[in-house]
């Protein structure tokens, strides 16, 4: 999902360092080719960028890097193939109409409150989710579960779940951190319940909630159900782990370096040199959406098709990435990142073009004005570009820059998180930022329709959104990648997106932590990670 990263004051990082120094025991490192062997003990604290709000995955788009170490999933995603691979359910059948699937369960599995975990359980997950949405609290898993008319509880280890449409991508979101499955008490709890902590049944158990500070979990001993491909199915090694909140990248750096904790989220670009020199850094590029500059189509300039075209042909994306990212970063070929099932190289459909664009907006009827923007009919082709991450101003600067070589102006607006979306909401605004993780094509219903992505009121080409919903009800895997590639090259000609960069997802560790693991979409997972010496 998003990263959004806020500024704190020195206080307030002084405070958030003092809570951590009793769980904090030496330094972190993330790595796949383990240089130890796997031991038992020892505690993790990973300085996070920002609080999360609710800690229920399954009602925020937050709090990813804790949640997923305490629920589990009915089903996993090799981060290396993108296959789906079995985890709570072992086994499925699909029927033929591709609107029931039938689940296996895995026999022995228990929430960390003892109660167990069956048909019944994987129900009212789901049914909770729905009930959820309609109250306005799951707008990412309700949205996974599009069309869903209910589940049939046959037997304590089976359960069929029945859509009134073909749902070709279910399998992939089952394996999604906002369908995490939780107790059946949870699932019975009030949305603003949940919000203070769920009941999971994954390696770690919530000991610790103060929010806006830090989040501590602690090891759970009798776990033996993990997932195949996350590297350790049995207990996890480490007793304890501590997310711990420090805003400004600076002050995680310093944390990192003092040994004041042993691993950090996000550190920035200019700053990775200095890492490097004393920490280990390892990233993983999200599978999805790459950060991309959206355009508000309800706009009457960035309506008009060729004003968007001219934009795309207008970005020089190597070099926003020779300016601005580190190595660990990557510029965009696509509207999706080189790890999407089904991605295509597009790099040639994004190449920055003067000549491109004179062509382009001539050809629409615009002109040169004396101040070298172009205008038409009295109107200068001049737009907003609405941010509220300080860490980004200098890639959007030189995006300004390569947009006015090009004749067109964009005026940068730095805002709170409040302030983007409450412009969402009125329409106020011309381009914002953002990026969203899913290694399924059903990511472009979240990310391109009207249907679930909030800055769109009004979907700009209908048939683009009838081929994404085509998609979404092709059981096929060839005809559904070949149809995801179309929709891909379709948003890009289109102007629909102006994709910038691949997201990352980056860790930096001291020396003597070994086995982090990334999932499929791009988080880090600690169930497998251990510590040198303990």
């Amino acid at each position: 999902m998003p990263r959004k990263s806020l500024l704190a004051s020195a206080a307030a990082v002084a405070a958030a360092l003092a809570l951590a120094l009793s769980g904090c025991a030496g330094g972190a490192t993330a790595d796949s080719a383990a240089s130890s062997t796997p031991r038992a003990g020892g505690s993790l604290t990973i300085g996070i960028d920002n609080w999360c709000g609710a800690y229920d995955k399954q009602q925020t788009s937050g709090c990813t890097f804790s949640n997923i170490q305490v629920t589990d999933n009915l089903v996993d995603q090799d981060p290396e193939t993108g296959k789906v691979v079995p985890w709570l359910a072992t086994s499925w059948k699909v029927s033929d109409d591709a609107k029931t699937y039938t689940f296996t369960l895995r026999k022995g599995v228990t929430f960390s409150n003892g109660e167990a975990f069956d048909a019944q359980a994987v129900k009212e997950n789901f049914d909770a989710v729905i009930a959820l949405g309609k109250q306005g609290n799951a707008f990412q898993s309700s949205a996974y579960l599009l069309g869903y008319t209910g589940s049939t509880v046959i037997d304590p280890q089976h359960v069929a779940v029945s859509f009134s449409q073909p749902k070709a991508g279910f399998l992939q979101s089952l394996s999604e951190a906002p369908l995490g499955i939780v107790s059946p008490s949870t699932t019975k709890e009030t949305a603003a319940e949940r919000a203070n902590g769920v009941v999971g049944s994954g390696p770690f158990v919530i000991s610790k909630l103060e929010q806006g500070k830090q989040i501590v979990l602690t090891k759970r001993k009798d776990y033996d159900w993990g997932s195949s491909v996350r590297g350790n199915t049995g207990a996890a090694y480490l007793s304890k782990l501590t997310f711990l909140v420090i805003p400004e990248a600076s002050a995680r750096i310093g944390a990192l370096t003092s040994g004041q904790v042993d691993a950090i989220s996000y550190p920035s670009s200019n700053d990775i040199a200095e890492v490097k020199s004393s920490s280990n850094v390892f990233s993983a590029a999200s599978a999805g959406v790459v950060y991309t500059l959206y355009p508000n189509t309800s706009d009457p300039l960035l309506a008009q098709e060729p004003v968007r075209q001219a934009i795309q042909r207008s970005i020089d994306r190597d070099e926003i990435k020779q300016v601005t990212l580190d190595d660990t970063g990557k510029a965009a070929t696509n509207i999706v990142s080189s790890t999407f099932p089904g991605w295509t190289d597009l790099s040639s459909h994004l190449t920055d073009s003067k000549a491109a664009v004179k062509k382009i907006l001539q050809g629409a009827g615009w002109s040169k004005g004396s101040d070298g923007i172009w205008a038409k009919d009295g109107q200068r082709l001049s737009t907003n570009l609405q941010y509220s991450d300080a860490n980004d101003k200098q890639q959007f600067e030189l995006i300004q820059q390569q947009l006015k070589a090009n004749g067109i102006e964009v005026r940068l607006e730095q805002l709170t998180a409040a302030q983007l979306s409450a412009n969402q909401d009125t329409g106020d605004w011309g381009l914002q930022y953002g990026n969203l993780t899913r290694p399924d094509p059903d990511v472009f219903l979240s990310a391109f329709t009207s249907d679930f992505a909030s800055r769109i009121k009004q979907d700009a080409d209908p048939s683009l959104v009838a081929l994404i919903k085509q998609q979404s009800a092709e059981s096929d895997t060839a005809k559904r990648t070949k149809l995801s590639q179309e929709i891909q090259e379709r948003i890009v000609d289109e102007g629909l997106g102006f994709p910038i960069h691949e997201a990352t997802s980056v860790i930096a560790t001291s020396k003597d932590v070994h086995g982090v693991r990334f999932t499929a979409p791009w988080w880090a997972y600690f169930g497998s990670a251990w510590k040198d010496g303990q």
